[in-house]
């Protein structure tokens, strides 16, 4: 059975700098999808 997820989680806001799979590829849990690169921009509530 083929399961589709659509939500990617990251600790704080920014721009994917790099994927490290390929479309349609099996991921197993827990795997090194893409890396972050962290936004300039403030998070909102943060002083």
């Amino acid at each position: 059975m083929k399961m589709t997820y659509s939500a990617i989680e990251s600790p704080f806001d920014g721009t994917v700098s790099a994927f490290f799979f390929e479309p349609g590829e099996l991921v197993s849990d827990g795997s090194l999808l893409v890396e972050v690169s962290p936004s300039d921009a403030p998070v909102k509530g943060d002083k």
